[in-house]
């Protein structure tokens, strides 16, 4: 198996963390961290020199290298869909930060894109490789919690002013697209819908109440799911000092309770607490208070995926596909904020 060069798209903060993951993946995967390219040339020469690897004076020269296999993109999550699109055609198979995209259109680009190029994508969503949280979701889908009732998730996050300052596109509408939920809160979304199912409905309330940025930093969102159970996220970045994010998970026969990727509480009429569950012991670092806080073991599941997905030519687990689905969610939020009404999820994936 030839091995695949890697490259990485922007220097930012959450770059070291995939290149650190991709040196990981090397000792087991046929993968090398090959090149690196950002807007700011001095960036890119520093990180380069950092990693030893490539530095290419533009993003047009990386991916018309045939050398360059596959690249992950690290920019402002308003130039995502755009890289991507311009990745997929030229046959770069992809790991995009989160959020894949902002506006429908651009998602619809990123998919259709992908698509016709034959090009894997992986949508960074690496929660979803926790075992607690798969855990988690099996118990729900296969009914062990009974009839489900509610599927919550609060995410109380806390972000300094000295953050948003760190970085003009942070906060702003066209280059981060939303705030507490768009940026920091995707996750919980995903993990969310990924464990619960489907979502029917939203009927949010966003609002800006303690940062001086152009996105919410506050929202209330109520859930249907098309099981017939409700829920509520609640997300802010604005609450000292910042807390894990909370899962919690009730059915008329059971209920999981999960922070971060540790499981506070899994208590089921009739069983025992299976002996291999370890309460309150979190896998992944959380990064409710600082961004930086993260470790790479997430990142390294992600990309491995995708490094497996071109080895045994498969879709990667969080592909496309599945990476339009939390930002579809978000984006209904926000209209539902905006006109005071609920939004249908189905019509809305639907409109054009």
């Amino acid at each position: 198996m030839k091995t695949i060069n890697y490259g990485i798209i922007g220097c930012g903060l959450i770059a070291d963390f995939h290149a650190r993951a991709v040196l990981e993946l090397e000792e087991t995967k046929p993968v090398k961290l090959y090149g690196v390219v950002d807007v700011r040339k001095e960036a890119a020469e520093k990180f380069g020199e950092k990693y030893s690897i490539k530095v290419y004076d533009t993003i047009d020269d990386m991916l018309a290298d045939p050398e360059i296999h596959a690249v992950s993109i690290c920019t402002p999550s308003g130039f995502h869909s755009d890289l991507a699109v311009k990745a997929a055609s030229h046959g770069k198979h992809i790991v995009v930060e989160k959020p894949m995209a902002i506006t429908k259109e651009q998602l619809e680009a990123v998919v259709k894109t992908c698509d016709e190029n034959n090009v894997k994508l992986s949508s960074v969503a690496q929660m979803r490789f926790a075992d607690n949280i798969v855990r988690a979701r099996e118990a729900v889908q296969s009914g062990k919690l009974g009839r489900m009732v509610c599927g919550d998730c609060y995410m109380k996050y806390y972000r300094s002013p000295e953050y948003y300052a760190q970085g003009g596109w942070r906060g702003t509408i066209k280059l981060d697209g939303g705030g507490a939920l768009m940026n920091q809160g995707i996750h919980g979304v995903d993990i969310l819908e990924f464990i619960m199912g489907p979502v029917k409905s939203v009927y949010a309330l966003t609002k800006t109440l303690a940062r001086n940025i152009e996105v919410e930093d506050t929202a209330v969102c109520a859930l249907e799911y098309e099981s017939g159970a409700i829920g509520v996220i609640q997300a802010t970045t604005s609450i000292y000092p910042g807390y894990p994010k909370r899962v919690e998970l009730h059915g008329d026969k059971g209920t999981i309770k999960l922070e971060e990727d540790a499981i506070l509480e899994w208590n089921i009429e009739g069983e025992e607490t299976p002996s291999d569950i370890v309460i309150g012991a979190a896998q992944l670092n959380s990064s409710a208070s600082r961004p930086d806080s993260l470790d790479t073991t997430g990142h390294r599941l992600n990309i491995g995926d995708l490094i497996d997905s071109i080895v045994e030519d498969r879709m990667p687990k969080i592909d496309q596909h599945e990476g339009k689905k939390p930002v579809d969610l978000i984006l209904a939020i926000y209209e539902s904020n905006k006109t005071g009404k609920p939004v249908d999820m189905k019509e809305f994936r639907n409109r054009k």
